[in-house]
């Protein structure tokens, strides 16, 4: 099992992401795309467990993954790539652990303003994964699949 290799290295690389201010446009494109490769490889691997009867040992790791995706959304500067990614991560969140990511979604601080943000988007994209994740977010709050 390679998952307790991983998550380090990716929450370690998320926490220096999220608290990288951009100076300028090009380092804002660099943070963008460091962002964006972390949020995928949560996906995959959220994807990859999905059903898998070994879901719990993801447990330890979502809080982290759900106070990355609160600090990316405070900390603004996301373009529609990263916003569609994040947002998605968020529904493969809920839709992976189901009623065990209810709770978390529900302490976080900016989960529901971020899925209504990337609802309201012009980007087709973003709309589209903000979906999706509204339903996977609203059987694991209320417990049903």
């Amino acid at each position: 099992m390679y998952l307790i290799y991983a998550m380090p290295m990716l929450q370690s690389a998320a926490d220096l992401s999220a608290h990288t201010t951009a100076t300028d446009d090009e380092m804002l494109d660099y943070t963008n795309q460091l962002r964006n490769g972390i949020l995928e490889a949560y996906s995959g691997i959220l994807q990859g467990f999905k059903t898998s009867p070994k879901t719990q040992l993801l447990m330890p790791y979502a809080p982290h993954i759900i106070q990355f995706l609160d600090a990316l959304y405070n900390g603004k500067g996301l373009d529609d790539t990263v916003m569609k990614t994040a947002i998605g991560v968020l529904g493969d969140l809920a839709d992976t652990l189901g009623v065990h990511a209810g709770p978390l979604i529900n302490q976080s601080t900016s989960s529901q303003a971020f899925l209504e943000e990337c609802l309201a988007s012009d980007d087709p994209l973003v709309k589209e994964s903000a979906e999706w994740a509204r339903i996977a977010i609203s059987r694991a709050v209320s417990g049903s699949h």
